[in-house]
């Protein structure tokens, strides 16, 4: 997590693209802290193959990330 006093970056979007831009950031620079808003409960999942649910993957197969990665890289969700 970044230290207190450090810019506040806010993403607003928890989809395939707010995930991706957090991932590119985080690659830049941890030196800010990270917030990201998100409409649906869970993190960010692969809406393309959404249908491939029904042939038998798991809501967990179709994350982007694990919720954990999200708390590794200091991520505050909303």
């Amino acid at each position: 997590m970044a230290p207190q006093g450090n810019p506040t970056v806010v993403v607003v979007g928890n989809g395939m693209v707010g995930y991706k831009f957090c991932e590119k950031l985080l690659a830049k620079s941890t030196a800010f802290n990270l917030v990201v808003f998100g409409e649906e409960p869970r993190v960010a999942y692969d809406r393309v193959h959404l249908s491939e649910y029904f042939g038998g993957k798991t809501a967990d197969d179709l994350l982007m990330a694990p919720t954990q990665w999200y708390h590794d890289h200091g991520i505050t969700l909303h």
